[in-house]
């Protein structure tokens, strides 16, 4: 379960890359469309462990689908509450 880990390296990777090429995007719809990307696939990861009968994957990838389904939520909820400019 990933609960209270840091985020990837990677994930900074990004960060930085899309800071210098100057997003106009806000960082939250970022963040929003990479955890959405990231949620549709663990979707897909645990469909194609359910075809192959990996139920002790489809575990693992379970919780990690739901951790990033209550990042989804909480990235929907700060945008919704975000002030508008």
């Amino acid at each position: 379960m990933r609960d209270g880990r840091a985020p990837a390296a990677g994930l900074d990777t990004f960060w930085e890359q899309a800071d210098s090429e100057a997003s106009c995007e806000h960082p939250l719809e970022r963040e929003l469309c990479y955890r959405l990307d990231a949620l549709e696939r663990y979707r897909q990861l645990i469909l194609d462990a359910q075809a192959g009968g990996r139920d002790d994957v489809v575990d693992v990838l379970a919780s990690e689908h739901d951790y990033q389904a209550r990042l989804v939520r909480e990235l929907r909820s700060a945008l919704q509450n975000r002030p508008i400019r």
